[in-house]
């Protein structure tokens, strides 16, 4: 077999492997040609630069906002706080109003600001590029601002938090235990046993009683 080949790619399987790396959350905004503002859930959110100071993101060709994205002059990323889970599932759907009921103000580069942030970063569109199934927006950042608040974390389909500053090595290393065991999952702020947990759980209950 020739080693240049290309080998054909299994889409989930690529998907399923992409999902083992450990990412934040952020909502990105701007505004649409008439002025009204737009904005999506994304994980695809990286540093480029820090003189000048510049980040990136990237958005699917065939998302209904990719028009107003490429259209805005200044767009806005929010790196989403742990308690934000709600706001990232809001603005993760497709056809409803994502801002109904919010107070729509702008940051200094002109984009929409969320409110509730762990970090957030106000940038001029400068660049942008396609690559494969996706558009790539470059943009230098302007403005930014952070907070104390822990960021919400995204990893193989599931939320998460970092662990609490303080939390007691010994707890933490038996959640991490379970959790590769496959006997626990974090929840938000908790942990929950798994399906295989519970019946493990169960099992030793039970054994217990005979005892």
């Amino acid at each position: 077999m020739d080693p240049s080949a290309s080998r054909v790619i299994d889409k989930t399987a690529f998907r399923n492997a992409l999902g083992s790396f450990v990412t934040g959350v952020t909502i990105v905004t701007a505004r649409d040609a008439e002025g009204r503002p737009v904005g999506l859930t994304a994980n695809s959110f990286n540093s480029v630069s820090l003189d000048p100071p510049m980040v990136l993101w990237s958005l699917s060709l065939g998302s209904a906002s990719l028009p107003a994205f490429r259209d805005a002059t200044a767009w806005a990323v929010h790196v989403l706080a742990c308690d934000q889970q709600d706001m990232s599932d809001r603005f993760a759907r497709r056809g409803v109003d994502k801002f109904a009921g919010l107070t729509v103000t702008d940051g200094p580069e002109g984009a929409p600001l969320i409110e509730g942030y762990a970090a957030r970063f106000g940038c001029r569109a400068r660049f942008e590029y396609e690559g494969g199934d996706h558009a790539i927006f470059l943009g230098e950042v302007v403005d930014f601002d952070r907070s104390e608040a822990d960021p919400l974390i995204y990893h193989g389909g599931r939320y998460g938090r970092i662990m609490p500053r303080g939390a007691d090595e010994a707890e933490a290393q038996d959640h991490a235990r379970l959790a590769a065991l496959g006997l626990a999952r974090a929840d938000g702020d908790s942990w929950r046993l798994t399906e295989q947990g519970r019946a493990q759980l169960a099992l030793l209950q039970r054994i217990a009683r005979q005892e």
